[in-house]
C-alpha cells in the first residue's frame, strides 16, 4: 500500500489495472450511453421549445462571428439543424442526446485513464448518466450541452497531454479541441486555466517548461480569435452580460452563498458519492497525485464562481473527471456485502426516477402545474405554452384597426417571446415582423423608419407608458395549463407608436440579460 493511503483502505478498490492505451472500452460503457441517449431521445419531443433554443434558432438566420452573449457555433448549428430536421422538436433535441452518449464514453475515457479497471469505467459511465444535471442538459439544445462534452474532452486530452509531455500530437488534438470549444462558451476557457492554475501549484510543473502546452493554448487562442475580435469591436457585451448575471437577472442565477452548497445539485445524491470520494482521492491519495490539479483546479474555480457571482453549473465540465476519481473506492467498498449491492442499487433506481421526472417531460403537461417540477428545475417550466402564446399574440394582431396593420411590428420584452414569434412566422402565421431589445436581438436593430404603430408582448406596465403611447390593453397570456413561467399573464398591446423616433428610443430598449 503506498504511503499516505492507509485512511483510505477500506474504500480502495483495484487500481492495478494496466495501462490505458491499448485497452478497449468495454461494452457496458457503450450500453451505458446507449440508454441514455434512447432515454433523452424518448422525450426529446415533449412539451415545446426552451426559449434558448428559440432565440439559438433565430440567432443563427443572423450568422456573424459573435453575439452579444456568446460565440457563433451553437446559433449556427441551432438553425441547421432545425432546417435539416424540418422544423421537428425532437429531431432537434436529438443532438443533445447525442452530446450527453458521448459525455458519458468520456468519462469512462477518463476513469481508463486514471488506470480504472474494466469495470471501474462502466460504474463511471453509469454515474455520469445519472447525473441531474447532465441529464437535464441532454434534453435541451443548448450551449451547456456542447460546453459539457467539449469541456469533458479536453480535462481528457489534458490528462492524457500529461501523461506524455513530450508527444506533440496530443497536445495539438487538445488545443484543437478547445479552440472548438472556445467557439461554444469562453467557460473552457477558465475551465483550462484554472487546471493550468494546479499543474502550478500542485504540478506536474515540468510541463509548463515544454513546447506542447504552449502550442496548445497558441490553437486554442487562434479559435477563439473571431470571436473575441467581434467582441472587441462590440464593446466587449460579454463583460456587461456577466455583470448582469452576477446580479442576478437571469432565471437560473443564485446568490454567492449558495453556489458551494449548490454544487451537489449539479450530481444529484447518488453521483455525489463517487464525486465527493473523487475529490478527495485525489487531494490526499498518494496514488493520484499525478492528477491532483484536477481537484485543485476545480476548488480555484469554485473560488472564481463565487467571488464572480457565476452559477453553480459553470463548473460542470470538472464533474466527470472528478467522478472517474472517486468511482474505484466507492465501488471496492460497495462489492463487499451482498447488501451493500442491492442497497446501492436501490438508491440508483430512485435517483433515476427522480431525476428523469425532474429534468425530462415525465409528468403530463396537464399536471405539471400542480408538482414541484418547475420550482425544482426553471427550465421546465420555460418550455410550456409557447403555442398558446404565438396564438394569443396572433390573435391579438388581428384586432388592430386595418388603417394600423401594413406598418404594425411587434415589439417583445424579451428573446424567448422573438423568438416564438419568429418561429411562427416561418411556416406562415399571420403575425407582423418582430423586434426585440433583448440580447442580440437588440443588435439587430429597431424597426425601420422613424416610427410605427406597435404590437407590446411582455412589457410591464410602467415601462410600457414611459417608452410608447396610445396604448390598448388587447389580451393576456394563458397556457392553458397553469405553469407558473415568465411569460404566463403577459401583457399583449396595441400602441400607436413609440413616444420618440426609433433610432432615439432604441437604446433605451435594447439591454444584456
Amino acid at each position: 500500500m503506498p504511503p499516505g493511503d492507509a485512511d483510505l483502505t477500506d474504500l480502495r478498490s483495484d487500481y492495478s489495472a494496466p495501462a490505458a492505451g491499448g485497452r478497449p472500452v468495454p461494452r457496458g460503457v457503450w450500453v451505458v450511453a446507449g440508454l441514455a441517449v434512447v432515454l433523452l431521445a424518448a422525450f426529446g419531443g415533449g412539451y415545446g421549445y426552451h426559449r434558448d433554443e428559440l432565440y439559438f434558432q433565430e440567432a443563427g438566420r443572423h450568422p456573424a462571428f459573435g453575439y452579444p452573449d456568446q460565440p457563433p457555433l451553437v446559433p449556427l448549428l441551432a438553425a441547421a439543424v432545425d432546417v435539416l430536421g424540418g422544423g421537428s422538436l425532437w429531431v432537434f433535441r436529438l443532438v443533445p442526446a447525442l452530446l450527453i452518449g458521448a459525455t458519458v464514453v468520456l468519462g469512462a475515457l477518463i476513469s481508463r485513464e486514471f488506470d480504472g479497471a474494466g469495470r471501474d469505467q462502466v460504474w463511471t459511465a453509469a454515474a455520469v448518466a445519472l447525473c441531474s444535471t447532465i441529464l437535464g442538459a441532454g434534453h435541451l439544445f443548448s450551449t451547456t450541452t456542447f460546453d459539457l462534452a467539449l469541456t469533458t474532452g479536453c480535462v481528457l486530452l489534458l490528462v492524457r497531454a500529461l501523461a506524455a509531455p513530450e508527444r506533440l500530437p496530443r497536445w495539438v488534438a487538445l488545443g484543437a479541441l478547445a479552440a472548438v470549444a472556445l467557439e461554444v462558451k469562453t467557460l473552457p476557457a477558465t475551465v483550462l486555466l484554472c487546471c493550468g492554475v494546479g499543474i502550478l501549484l500542485v504540478g506536474p510543473r515540468g510541463v509548463l517548461r515544454r513546447p506542447g502546452l504552449w502550442l496548445a493554448a497558441v490553437i486554442a487562442a487562434l479559435g477563439a480569435l473571431p470571436n473575441l475580435l467581434w467582441q472587441n469591436a462590440h464593446g466587449w457585451p460579454q463583460f456587461e452580460l456577466a455583470r448582469a448575471i452576477a446580479a442576478g437577472s437571469s432565471g437560473t442565477s443564485v446568490g454567492r452563498a449558495l453556489v458551494v452548497p449548490l454544487q451537489l445539485e449539479l450530481t444529484g445524491p447518488v453521483p455525489a458519492v463517487p464525486f465527493v470520494a473523487g475529490l478527495i482521492a485525489l487531494l490526499t491519495a498518494a496514488r493520484a497525485r499525478r492528477w491532483r490539479w484536477i481537484a485543485v483546479g476545480y476548488l480555484v474555480m469554485l473560488a472564481f464562481v463565487v467571488v464572480s457571482g457565476g452559477k453553480p453549473y459553470y463548473l460542470l465540465g470538472f464533474v466527470p473527471a472528478i467522478i472517474a476519481a472517486g468511482v474505484p473506492p466507492v465501488r471496492g467498498w460497495v462489492e463487499r456485502g451482498r447488501l451493500r449491492r442491492w442497497g446501492a442499487g436501490a438508491l440508483v433506481g430512485v435517483q433515476l426516477v427522480v431525476s428523469a421526472i425532474i429534468a425530462l417531460p415525465v409528468v403530463p403537461v396537464s399536471s405539471l402545474a400542480s408538482t414541484p417540477v418547475v420550482d425544482i428545475n426553471y427550465d421546465a417550466g420555460e418550455t410550456v405554452g409557447w403555442d398558446a402564446f404565438t396564438a394569443t399574440v396572433e390573435r391579438a394582431a388581428a384586432q388592430v384597426p386595418a388603417a394600423d396593420r401594413a406598418d404594425l411590428v411587434v415589439v417583445a420584452s424579451n428573446y424567448g417571446e422573438a423568438g416564438a414569434l419568429d418561429l411562427a412566422r416561418r411556416p406562415g402565421a399571420d403575425l407582423p415582423l418582430v423586434y426585440s431589445g433583448h440580447n442580440g436581438y437588440g443588435l439587430w436593430g429597431p424597426p425601420p423608419g422613424t416610427t410605427n404603430p406597435v404590437l407590446l408582448v411582455g412589457w410591464p406596465d410602467a415601462q410600457a407608458a414611459q417608452l410608447f403611447a396610445g396604448c390598448t390593453l388587447l389580451a393576456r397570456v394563458d397556457n392553458g395549463y397553469g405553469v407558473d413561467n415568465d411569460e404566463q399573464e403577459a401583457s399583449v398591446r396595441f400602441c400607436t407608436g413609440p413616444v420618440r423616433p426609433w433610432p432615439e428610443i432604441w437604446p433605451r430598449i435594447a439591454f444584456l440579460g
